[in-house]
């Protein structure tokens, strides 16, 4: 007679055998770039390996920017703000991520990736951030600019830049982009060493009669001795009311409107990062770049000309740089449905997929365009309808006439800042 078997000897007997050990080279290729940040950094945690990985291998970074890149549907980074004008200068900067997806409504979150104080106030109307790879730079009170890696809660403020002699209208914008050449990010700032005002007493005209404009640059991770690099002067006086905008090897500038300083034509400077040099482009057949009316903005890596065709339209025009300057026009938008003020502040391009491209206008809606069909339709209005996570997932009010709700294309990356003579802060995030 058989004897019947011990009911824990079944069970050792039916385990599974245990799973293979995952090469070191695929996990490093393909399992974490596929990671968020956040589980990377707790990951870094298990085995000085994975740590060095993290924090030092550009193969990996290169490879969970890349997949960052493409995912869908793509997200962005807002930036709630009061206008500069403001007796109450805030204290501190929050990044909030959101996705735009089939079921964003009313209501819906943007997720707090990053809060920071900055004791000497940020006067954020002016410091329009600018976006490159995951980093994020914004132009702070005085000569100060910020730079940082909301994922990795990352941040440093570079060294002074040099004094700009319009520092008391709004602190001078600033570009960011990364030269492919020597492989290291550049953050780049127009400023005015000095100039004249002149006021037309019977028109109410104002405008610049003399004036001495610079341009320099930092490159970050530059080393210790890394400081601000004065650049050959900008040939035109620049728009401080308009972002630039930063391509792969290039940071574009537009010319002072009329009525800010009187000169024949508005133009469109290119500063190459590869020759250090500025270009004189032209503008889109017929246009003329208006403050408040026309925009600057990048579309599919590539300068976006946003003006006004009628009332409620707007005509995007796209540069291409392949062999010679050309424009041609990608779309035209008519909010006809929404009111004639939409766009009168900003219009902005901050995500394109397939048939659709995200816009932000006002710095308050975000509206959807389906180029295929020629149809647009309002997805959020992020003053009254989005929600506001804070440091303990609680909801924050960002609500009110004064609030700017600033909004730029958003990868998640491990891209780091670098270390030099940099001065750190405190991270006070959740």
């Amino acid at each position: 007679m058989t004897t019947p078997e011990r009911p824990e000897k079944r069970c050792r007997r039916a385990a599974p055998p245990p799973p293979p050990d995952i090469p070191d080279d695929l996990l490093l290729s393909d399992v974490l770039p596929r990671l968020p940040v956040k589980s990377l950094a707790r990951f870094k945690c298990v085995c000085r390996s994975w740590r060095a990985a993290v924090e030092r291998d550009p193969a990996l970074v290169r490879r969970h920017l890349a997949l960052s890149r493409a995912a869908v549907p793509p997200s962005m980074l807002v930036v709630p703000c009061k206008e500069f004008y403001c007796d109450d200068v805030p204290k501190e900067m929050s990044f909030h991520r959101l996705i735009l997806g089939n079921n964003t409504a009313p209501g819906a979150a943007a997720e707090l990736v990053f809060r920071n104080a900055w004791p000497d106030g940020v006067r954020q109307d002016g410091a329009v951030p600018t976006h490159c790879d995951g980093l994020v730079a914004i132009a702070a009170s005085g000569d100060r600019v910020l730079v940082c890696n909301p994922a990795t809660r990352e941040l440093v403020v570079l060294p002074p830049a040099s004094r700009d002699a319009l520092d008391d209208c709004s602190p001078p914008p600033v570009a960011l982009g990364y030269d492919p050449r020597r492989n290291r990010y550049v953050v780049a700032r127009c400023f005015y060493r000095k100039c004249y005002v002149h006021e037309d007493v019977a028109s109410g005209e104002v405008w610049l009669v003399h004036y001495d404009i610079g341009h320099e640059t930092f490159t970050l991770g530059g080393g210790v001795s890394s400081g601000w690099e004065l650049t050959a002067d900008p040939p035109h006086a620049v728009a401080r009311e308009t972002r630039p905008v930063c391509t792969a090897e290039a940071f574009y500038w537009c010319t002072a409107a009329a009525g800010v300083v009187r000169q024949p034509s508005n133009k469109l400077l290119r500063f190459g990062l590869r020759d250090r040099a500025f270009e004189v482009l032209p503008f889109p057949p017929g246009a003329d770049f208006v403050g408040g009316a026309d925009h600057l903005t990048e579309l599919a890596g590539m300068p976006c000309y946003v003006r006004p065709a009628t009332d409620t339209a707007f005509e995007f025009w796209v540069a291409n740089e392949d062999g010679k300057w050309e424009w041609s026009l990608r779309c035209r938008v008519d909010f006809v449905d929404y009111g004639e003020s939409v766009g009168v502040e900003a219009m902005v391009v901050v995500a394109a997929a397939g048939d659709e491209m995200v816009v932000a206008a006002d710095h308050r809606e975000l509206y959807v365009y389906d180029v295929r069909r020629g149809s647009v339709r309002r997805v959020v209005d992020m003053e009254e309808e989005l929600e506001y996570e804070g440091p303990d997932w609680s909801t924050c009010e960002y609500r009110g006439d004064l609030l700017l709700h600033h909004v730029v294309p958003y990868v998640e990356s491990l891209v780091s800042i670098g270390r030099c003579n940099y001065t750190r802060t405190k991270t006070t995030n959740k």
